[in-house]
């Protein structure tokens, strides 16, 4: 290219006067991402970025894009209940105007304004609130990357993971660019699959046709190759967390969280292992969510209890000491009943075997 050459970018919405920025610089000057900040506000226009409470948010933090100035609109017509939502009191400018744009962007050091995305795409993935606008900002800094998409899906098993869709150079490898965001972004951000594309597919008005990107292919990205477990107590641990989390086979490099697990699941993992006569510190879970370095941390619960038969006099218990205490004119009567009915009889003979196994083994019940 020639160094006459510009690039020029103009941002805006209808409710503000459709034409609200104004960005132009030299081709060879863009920044090296080869992002286009939507440059700075003009003709009647201001630009705030605001959190949620309207407060301004300092250089590089992301924020809500207002507009205010002369361009703003008065609301919309017959939708006084929209209007109230989106046009607010501008509270820098008396008697102004803002309007909420809904769309997520951040001030640039020299005042400029990167765009990154709508608000709209925040999502929720193992209890972080993510701005999927951010993720593909990061993706498209990567080397030979042309265009990004993240989006969220939901796998077989119900949980939600974050899946990348790329197009770029034919050199570029799908490797590299997981290994990038891996050291650029914290884990929960990373993207479980990336896939590449020849094209972004876009709808009729030339936006991003995000229903029309095609499932991923082949299983979630766990950021580790398989390793085997070697220990009793890596077997017992992968053993488990394969069990609670779904899947097929857990090596020893694999993180929890990267497999879809939560805090939720975490005690499920915990109550499990107890019961396999191991104790889990929780917290050692989210400091060391791999096989490896979790089973060192494991330790034997020394107070498994017997499976033997109890025998004995049994103290009573709260609520049994409560109900004692209420001196009722029946000491003998306190009665919980249930009528089961089953169309198709019952084996009386087979009832007669379970109860009393169950009475056998609940020593509670004797």
């Amino acid at each position: 290219f020639g160094a006459d050459i510009r690039m020029i970018n103009s941002y805006g919405v209808t409710e503000a006067a459709i034409d609200s920025s104004f960005y132009d610089e030299e081709l060879s000057k863009l920044p090296s991402s080869g992002h286009v900040p939507i440059g700075q506000a003009w003709l009647n226009a201001r630009f705030y970025i605001v959190d949620s409470q309207l407060n301004p948010v300092p250089i590089g933090v992301l924020g809500e894009l207002c507009i205010g100035g002369a361009g703003v609109a008065r609301g919309y017509l017959n939708r006084a209940d929209l209007t109230a939502e989106k046009f607010v009191a501008n509270p820098y400018v008396p008697g102004e105007r803002l309007y909420r744009t809904g769309d997520l962007a951040r001030w640039m050091p020299d005042g400029n304004v990167d765009f990154i995305g709508r608000m709209d795409y925040q999502v929720k993935i193992r209890g972080y609130r993510i701005e999927l606008g951010e993720i593909e900002t990061a993706i498209q800094r990567v080397p030979g990357v042309r265009q990004a998409v993240v989006i969220d899906r939901t796998d077989e098993r119900g949980n939600k993971y974050l899946c990348g869709y790329i197009t770029g150079e034919a050199e570029l490898r799908m490797e590299e660019v997981q290994t990038e965001l891996e050291a650029g972004l914290p884990a929960h951000m990373v993207p479980a699959r990336l896939m590449r594309l020849e094209t972004i597919p876009l709808t009729s008005n030339g936006k991003i046709d995000r229903k029309a990107l095609p499932l991923p292919e082949g299983s979630i990205h766990t950021g580790a190759a398989y390793v085997a477990p070697r220990t009793q107590m890596e077997q017992v641990l992968a053993a488990v967390w394969a069990g609670v989390l779904g899947v097929e086979a857990v090596g020893t490099q694999d993180n929890f969280f990267e497999l879809g697990g939560d805090s939720i699941k975490a005690l499920q993992v915990s109550s499990r292992l107890l019961q396999a006569g191991y104790r889990l510190n929780m917290k050692d879970l989210f400091s060391n969510p791999t096989v490896a370095a979790l089973s060192p941390l494991l330790r034997t619960d020394g107070k498994m209890a017997s499976q033997e038969e109890a025998v004995g006099p049994v103290e009573l218990t709260p609520i049994q000491r409560w109900f004692f205490e209420q001196q009722p004119a029946d000491l003998h009567h306190s009665n919980q009943a249930m009528m089961l009915y089953r169309a198709g009889r019952f084996d009386v003979d087979a009832l007669r075997r379970t109860m009393d196994r169950m009475v056998q083994h609940h020593d509670a019940l004797r």
